[in-house]
């Protein structure tokens, strides 16, 4: 059957049984989003609580494998239960679909029985093929079928950027891989449903699943594809009818106008999970199409009616309606977000001169941003300089580390960058030119091999109280570092860096957090904001990444891209008509929501 034709069938069946697999693929959200994602926070959490671990980072890996390696292995069977309970959501989400499809009715109840026996019967070697399976899957998620549980499996933006900047070659060979990557999610994509439904062996099944897609792999990603836009033509049209509405209602009935805005709101959240529930379906029942019709070796057992009792799937509603209108009336109330701090990352803006560089300070300083972030190195004869790289061939071409020459020698340095060139200075005359400046700064101690353990003290005698009385901020990749300055300079506000969610909140008596945005979400900020401290994003340089953050409620942005950032916030925060404060929430809505 041809991609089109697959799809105008697949289209037709499932609006024929919507409901039904609507309610399968709601009650399974339901259960991962309220049950099993707070549960493994609450495990991950109580591990680290009971062997009084701070905080997980990459640079403390080492030390918790020697020191705690209980902690590590404990956190690792998360991990596996994380990977068996994600083939369970998509073993529950198939065989819910497979007894829709064929009018069959079964309990929830042995649903989960089903799902749990094919777990038991996977071998030890299945977690090393589905951990690989879960990660090719990913990419299809942009149409909604997707798992919470998969959140945080991202590659964070700064190596992507990295990569482009700095190593273009490595980076084509990401993208091949990303290709390849896609490909073999086309060529596997009927491994699951073959081992679930036809309880074939993994080899089996992929073997299999390869034979099946031979010379159709293109008309499966063509089929994919035009879920895809299905989904952006329809949820495009609705929010333009939505916007026209509102708009008629702010020029032409006033004493309305917020009731529709409420209202408007409301449907498009209705809308976009809608959306993502046809996506999912749709790439489901794709998945569905190569199984055999009545599978022999598929029994089904104590039949009942998969459903919950039609009095809670009316509580559900209601309550998820309450829910839907009290956020859309603190949304246009202004109750749900502020206006975040921002913050020129290396004293830039938009390649306005040499990072870390007095004259691309002193430009950027006329923009007023409430911080520019700035970076401190120790040199060879223990002096503070301004520069972020630890080697300077990026920049000045000298295959040498700061911290091989002394000051004196830094400063004869010329760096070039942007089309720029400047010298290299040191903290003494950036500070002093910040202050001339009215510039509050984000000073990042780097941290690198040849620091000395004095750093942060003589850091703190030095320009402590000066800091201070200026109200800037510090903040560290290192998480000694940042317990040292809170306790030399405890009026000084301290920010320790996380490149990655990966467990919970640190315990630290930082009172800020510098996240890097790509897995920075709800939970975390929230969990952070109820600790009375803050979060700062970073590095975000895209109008629309900005946009979602401000819908997240963080509390201060670190761009290259200053102008762009002052730019969104006006248009965020500036008085707006109805119609503009719901066009904004449309455009800011995570691509995951639709």
């Amino acid at each position: 059957m041809k991609a089109f034709q697959l799809f105008k069938h697949q289209n037709t069946h499932f609006w024929h049984h919507w409901w039904q697999y609507g309610k399968v693929v709601l009650t399974i959200e339901l259960l991962i989003g309220l049950i099993c994602v707070p549960v493994l926070n609450l495990l991950a959490n109580t591990i680290l609580n009971l062997g009084r671990v701070k905080y997980v980072s990459y640079t403390n890996l080492g030390q918790l494998l020697k020191q705690q390696p209980w902690v590590i292995l404990a956190l690792l069977v998360i991990l596996g239960l994380i990977l068996a309970l994600v083939f369970t959501q998509f073993t529950l989400l198939l065989l819910g679909f497979y007894h829709v499809r064929h009018r069959q009715t079964v309990t929830f109840g042995t649903e989960m029985k089903m799902a749990v026996s094919q777990i038991r019967q996977l071998p030890i070697s299945a977690i090393g093929f589905f951990s690989l399976y879960f990660l090719i899957i990913l990419p299809f998620s942009q149409i909604g079928f997707t798992s919470q549980l998969l959140s945080k499996v991202k590659i964070p933006r700064f190596i992507l950027d990295w990569l482009i900047s700095e190593h273009p070659m490595l980076a084509g060979l990401v993208a091949i891989l990303y290709l390849l990557i896609l490909y073999l999610g086309l060529r596997w994509l009927f491994v699951l449903p073959l081992m679930i439904l036809e309880q074939q062996p993994i080899r089996q099944a992929m073997r299999l699943s390869w034979a099946k897609t031979a010379h159709r792999s293109w008309g499966y990603a063509r089929y994919i594809m035009t879920v895809g836009l299905a989904v952006l033509v329809v949820v495009g049209l609705s929010f333009g009818g939505l916007l026209a509405i509102q708009s008629g209602l702010d020029h032409y009935w006033h004493a309305g106008a917020l009731s529709g805005a409420i209202i408007n709101l409301s449907l498009t959240q209705v809308i976009s999970v809608l959306a993502s529930i046809y996506g999912t379906s749709m790439i489901a029942l794709l998945m569905l199409s190569e199984v055999e019709q009545q599978s022999p070796n598929f029994a089904i057992a104590n039949r009942g009616h998969y459903r919950l009792k039609q009095g809670l799937w009316v509580g559900f509603f209601v309550i998820t309606g309450f829910l839907f209108v009290g956020y859309s009336v603190l949304y246009f109330q202004g109750f749900l977000a502020q206006q975040p701090m921002t913050i020129s990352h290396r004293g830039v803006d938009n390649g306005n001169g040499v990072q870390n560089s007095i004259s691309a300070l002193q430009r950027t300083a006329r923009e007023k941003p409430d911080y520019v972030e700035m970076d401190v190195q120790e040199t060879k004869d223990h002096q503070f300089v301004v520069l972020h790289d630890e080697n300077l061939k990026h920049l000045a071409g000298i295959d040498q580390s700061p911290s091989d020459l002394t000051l004196a020698q830094l400063q004869k340095i010329t760096v070039h960058e942007n089309g720029y060139s400047a010298k290299i200075v040191s903290f003494d005359d950036y500070y002093r030119a910040a202050r001339q400046a009215h510039q509050k700064l984000l000073i990042e101690f780097k941290k690198t091999p040849a620091m000395t353990k004095g750093f942060v003290k003589r850091f703190a005698t030095q320009y402590g109280s000066t800091i201070r009385k200026n109200g800037d901020l510090v903040h560290s990749l290192d998480y000694t570092l940042i317990q040292q300055s809170r306790r030399d300079m405890p009026k000084v506000g301290a920010s320790y860096i996380l490149s990655f969610n990966l467990v919970g909140v640190p315990k630290t008596t930082a009172n800020y957090f510098t996240m890097e945005y790509t897995t920075l979400n709800d939970t975390f900020i929230d969990n952070v904001h109820a600790q009375h401290k803050k979060v700062l994003a970073w590095t975000v340089n895209d109008a629309d990444d900005m946009d979602q953050l401000m819908l997240k409620n963080v509390d201060g942005i670190i761009t290259d891209q200053l102008g762009t950032l002052n730019t969104e916030i006006k248009a965020n925060f500036k008085p707006n008509t109805y119609t503009m404060r719901l066009l904004n929430y449309m455009i800011d809505m995570p691509a995951s929501q639709i």
